[in-house]
């Protein structure tokens, strides 16, 4: 299915596909947390006209599907902002990519690499299932940007993750009881991966909550195999009238419930998509895809074209992601990347004239309330996002149509924004943080 893939909202940091075998297999060897450590006050990279940093991706191995479009995402951004002059009068160099095999162990080798050897000033694109290294870049204080799937990101002063560094799955609830109601749903599955806690603790929490709302559950599964047959999860999804199916499941296995739905006769009934976002597999399934909406945490790719004067930052994007590194331009880790890399030259323009050191870009971002990667995100209040998932939690929607993906109206906010916001206790919509993008 490619390397198109969508991410779900800083609660739920899904995966590229072929991460959640390997999770399975090498989950044990990661670090559990990260250290609160000591932020560095040296400037290694930073030179007269240049500034050197990193990144960190799983290019090889037993699981780089997506991981490395990281560094696409990073490199885009920075040859943007060097065409313009660069920041105070300095080049941000990509200097070094490390690759960590998808390993571990080789993980923590390469970050300090990066560090002790290549002497990088930042690391910006981390996009690793594992980021074994949190703990010793935590300790070293070098400011790291990336691709959350753990809460090892958590709790370090210079770990920042793309929408904050905090996942918590007890937020979602509302939001798919609220997008339930919209569509005149009254009932749910819900089906994520046995053994994968990102998977399987995500959709838990989702059956959980969702009676609360009045929205019941007759159907659920956190036992589902990577690969799978969904036929008899259907057949008592087909049993029980069930209306919509929220998938925390990758893109490929999301699709083969949707074929199965339209066998079994449900092919009415929605579905809910936290991951799997793609336009080639929309494009080569129109009828299955028919009725999947996909939740994105950030403004979609589509209101650049639908809506530019509403949503000039994802002009910008898609415009920029065009010129430098357009064969990524759709994928969500290169997104991230440039959103990450959006964060480190916002950190760089606040510490402005003053002595660049490591310490004074991490203070610095650790001031920021609002960042919004230029109008693509919720605002990230840096004040906070290291140790919480503070309310609102904002989402946007977009649907599958006869092969097509566009925002879907029915999903919009109050005032149509597409960026829809609550919290955890209620599913009416909140009025968005200002400064949220569309408002």
């Amino acid at each position: 299915m490619g390397k198109e893939h969508r991410g779900g909202r800083r609660w739920r940091r899904l995966w590229p596909a072929a991460v959640l075998s390997g999770v399975a297999v090498l989950a044990a060897s990661c670090s559990n947390a990260a250290s609160s450590g000591s932020v560095a006050a040296a400037a290694p990279g930073v030179h007269a006209h240049t500034i050197d940093v990193g990144a960190l991706a799983s290019e090889s191995g037993l699981i780089t599907a997506g991981f490395g479009d990281i560094v696409d995402g990073v490199r885009a951004y920075f040859d943007w902002v060097d065409a313009h002059g660069g920041v105070d009068g300095r080049r941000i160099v990509l200097a070094d990519v490390g690759n960590d095999q998808s390993n571990p162990t080789t993980d923590t080798e390469v970050a300090r690499t990066l560090v002790e050897q290549d002497h990088v000033f930042a690391i910006v694109g981390v996009g690793t299932a594992f980021f074994s290294a949190a703990s010793y870049l935590a300790s070293t204080g070098t400011p790291t940007f990336g691709y959350v799937v753990s809460n090892v990101w958590s709790k370090a002063p210079n770990l920042f993750g793309t929408y904050g560094s905090v996942i918590d799955y007890s937020t979602n609830g509302s939001t798919i009881a609220w997008v339930a109601h919209q569509l005149g749903v009254r009932s749910a599955a819900v089906v994520g991966y046995g053994g994968v806690a990102e998977s399987s603790g995500a959709c838990e929490a989702d059956a959980q909550q969702l009676p609360r709302f009045g929205i019941s559950v007759p159907v659920q599964d956190e036992t589902f195999t990577l690969g799978g047959d969904p036929d008899a999860i259907v057949a008592e999804m087909a049993r029980d009238h069930v209306g919509l199916l929220v998938s925390c499941l990758d893109g490929a296995d999301s699709l083969s419930f949707a074929k199965a739905m339209q066998a079994y006769g449900l092919g009415a009934a929605w579905s809910l998509w936290q991951n799997g976002y793609s336009r080639s597999v929309v494009a080569a399934n129109p009828t299955a895809t028919d009725h999947v909406i996909f939740q994105l945490e950030n403004v979609p790719f589509e209101a650049g074209t639908l809506d530019p004067k509403q949503y000039p930052g994802m002009v910008t994007y898609l415009r920029e992601m065009n010129r430098y590194e357009p064969a990524w331009t759709y994928h969500d880790t290169a997104f991230q990347g440039w959103v990450n890399a959006a964060q480190f030259v916002a950190g760089l323009r606040a510490v402005g004239h003053g002595r660049l050191t490591q310490r004074a870009l991490v203070d610095a971002i650790n001031k920021e309330t609002d960042f919004t990667a230029g109008g693509l995100i919720p605002p990230v209040n840096w004040t906070e996002a290291h140790t919480v998932d503070a309310p609102p939690y904002c989402s946007s929607f977009v649907v599958a149509e006869n092969g097509h993906i566009a925002p879907m109206a029915a999903l919009e906010g109050p005032h149509h924004e597409l960026l829809v916001c609550f919290d955890a206790s209620s599913d009416q919509p909140v009025t968005p943080p200002p400064g949220t993008p569309g408002t």
